[in-house]
């Protein structure tokens, strides 16, 4: 898994970007809890060339892709992902730690597969979810599919994060619309 892991974040980081243009601009997620286990899933896709090409922008600056290490390479991506996509329980940010990373190459999609351990969601808890992903890059031209379940507080909400509205608020126990 974890050659898998390092073989996926090479390709990620230093495959040339392609002149694969697409003219849909989206992610689309999924954030999870799982009750058993007390941690949040998140899962998201992305285009690869947007990806490299936001990545280059936001927090790979003035750096050679070809001094970063593996670990370095997840650091990134974690460092990406907190500036443009957090959950955050009662006011508190909480981190998103990458567990494995695969490419699609046939559809030039990066799959990111994170946790967040261990949380324990109550009745009455303010959740926030922030998905801003590639807004600096494509402004309103972007969307980002945001589907979120709790089931513990039969939350399964589907969501799309906009320029406009990148937020998304539950208050847990409380009827959200």
């Amino acid at each position: 898994m974890k050659k898998y892991l390092a073989f996926s974040l090479f390709l990620v980081l230093t495959l040339p970007i392609t002149a694969m243009a697409h003219p849909l601009k989206l992610t689309a997620s999924l954030v999870e809890y799982d009750v058993t286990s007390k941690s949040v899933n998140v899962e998201c896709k992305v285009f690869r060339d947007d990806f490299q090409s936001s990545l280059k922008k936001s927090v790979l600056q003035g750096v050679d892709k070809q001094d970063i290490t593996r670990d370095g390479k997840i650091k990134i991506i974690e460092a990406y992902f907190k500036k443009h996509y957090s959950i955050i329980h009662n006011g508190s940010i909480l981190p998103m730690r990458l567990q494995s990373s695969r490419f699609i190459r046939g559809q030039n999609v990066v799959v990111m597969r994170f946790k967040i351990n261990p949380v324990t969601l109550k009745e009455g808890d303010n959740l926030i979810i922030k998905n801003a992903l590639f807004f600096e890059d494509f402004g309103y031209a972007q969307s980002n599919r945001i589907v979120i379940r709790i089931p513990s507080f039969s939350i399964d909400d589907q969501h799309v994060a906009t320029m406009d509205k990148p937020i998304k608020r539950f208050t847990l126990g409380a009827l959200t619309r």
